[in-house]
């Protein structure tokens, strides 16, 4: 498969609701970066926004900044590629915001330096709240005329305000040849409307796909949750919508993972990561995937087969009857709920599931189970790794799990020990099995 690019929006994607990273999807963040993943984030914001709200994030890749104006390398900010209009299409965007009597906020670069300008005497609610929020901004320079507004290389202009007022400057400027022209709802500020103008070729998806060939990646899997992320999709390999997203966006995606408040990205890249990361060359035959609800009923099949198959070596056919009767004597809503309240991953083959596993979030490893013909080819290995891997992201450092007499040999060469043997009984038949425990360490 080769190596693959993952890259996210921020505000409303890898962000919580409340404009930060969680503790849970930095920790996991950290860790795959130092394991070699190549993750970054494509956003609206500024370097010195993004990196404010992403603090404690390991950034080893460049990032890519102002919906694709620039992507920048890390902390010493060199620029490795920039997508400006031309000084005629911003002439022709200020004769427009002239006449519809808008006074924009104008991101330029004065002196070698990143400026954010706006008339004080013309300042809407909108950027007072804008300023207000960004008191300690370097870039933020109020002017008092017109022509100390529009000077500098202008790389971006920005009217907040409301939807009516807006929308006609935004159906305007659809035919001005040389701008993308983008009109979103502020996603923090409900009932505010934003109108972006920037490069035509200044987009998240010509920033994205230029990245991805400059990394030398074979593949890329993009996150996004708003309008501006449907560029995005476009060059991506895989395109991953939170369920907080818009409509439309959810409409192009190859997969719904949980919303922005339930760090979706952090536990699907857990997933996505894990057969690379546990087999290394020997992954690519299979993978991983979060778990849907509509993968209960072959769940279900598939641990039945399981158990009256694989576990009968080591389990008499009165016990593995007793641990698993029939397919229709599963409680179904019981597994539903544990399912999806546990971090729950199965693996896939060509659609096929091959494999499941769970783990509650005090580190228990509740259900680990592959088919009965994929034994011994890695998928139990890689969903381990997932769900180790989401321990460590809530920053557990032992996990636990009750191992038959078939699984234990596996947990063994994981690391698990066995604290002790337990008998547990199942429609009045005792089953042997093994609490055993983990210890992640400090330096995973």
């Amino acid at each position: 498969m080769g190596k693959t690019l993952y890259v996210s929006d921020l505000d409303g994607t890898l962000l919580t609701p409340g404009q930060d990273l969680s503790p849970f999807t930095c920790r996991v963040l950290n860790r795959l970066t130092k394991r070699g993943v190549a993750f970054t984030y494509a956003t609206a914001r500024s370097q010195d926004s993004a990196e404010k709200v992403t603090q404690g994030l390991t950034k080893t890749l460049p990032v890519i900044i102002y919906n694709g104006g620039f992507v920048r390398q890390g902390e010493e900010r060199r620029t490795l590629l920039s997508q400006v209009p031309s000084p005629e299409s911003i002439a022709r965007a200020r004769q427009a915001l002239d006449r519809a009597g808008l006074s924009p906020l104008v991101y330029t670069m004065l002196e070698g330096r990143e400026r954010v300008l706006w008339r004080r005497d013309r300042e809407r609610p909108g950027v007072a709240r804008y300023a207000a929020s960004r008191k300690n901004d370097r870039r933020l320079l109020p002017v008092t005329d017109d022509a100390s507004l529009y000077r500098g290389e202008i790389f971006y202009l920005t009217c907040i305000g409301e939807e009516e007022e807006l929308f006609p400057l935004w159906q305007e400027l659809q035919g001005e040849e040389g701008l993308s022209v983008l009109l979103q709802e502020e996603i923090y500020q409900p009932g505010e409307y934003w109108l972006e103008l920037m490069a035509k070729s200044a987009t998240k998806a010509s920033a994205a796909a230029w990245l991805k060939e400059y990394l030398g990646c074979q593949r890329m899997v993009v996150f996004g949750d708003g309008l501006n992320d449907l560029s995005l999709f476009a060059p991506a390999d895989w395109r991953c919508a939170v369920a907080n997203a818009v409509g439309a966006l959810i409409k192009r995606a190859d997969q719904v993972i949980p919303p922005n408040s339930k760090d979706g990205v952090a536990r699907f890249l857990l997933a996505d990561t894990a057969p690379a990361l546990a087999l290394g060359e020997r992954a690519g035959d299979f993978t991983l995937r979060l778990y849907r609800p509509g993968d209960l009923e072959e769940l279900i099949g598939l641990f039945y087969q399981t158990v009256r198959t694989v576990n009968l070596g080591d389990y008499t056919q009165e016990e593995v009857e007793a641990w698993a009767p029939s397919p229709e004597s599963v409680d179904r809503g019981a597994w539903g709920k544990s399912l999806l309240e546990h971090y729950t991953v199965v693996a896939q083959r060509e659609g096929k599931l091959l494999g499941f596993g769970d783990m509650d979030d005090t580190g228990y490893l509740d259900r680990l189970y592959v088919h009965k013909d994929y034994q011994g080819r890695g998928a139990a290995a890689a969903m381990a790794e997932a769900l180790e891997g989401y321990a460590l992201g809530r920053g557990l450092r032992k996990v636990t799990v009750h191992a038959s007499r078939t699984a234990r040999p596996f947990f063994e060469q994981r690391g698990y020990r066995v604290l002790y043997a337990q008998q547990v009984e199942r429609r009045g038949v005792p089953l042997e099995n093994f609490a055993m425990e983990k210890d992640l360490g400090e330096g995973e």
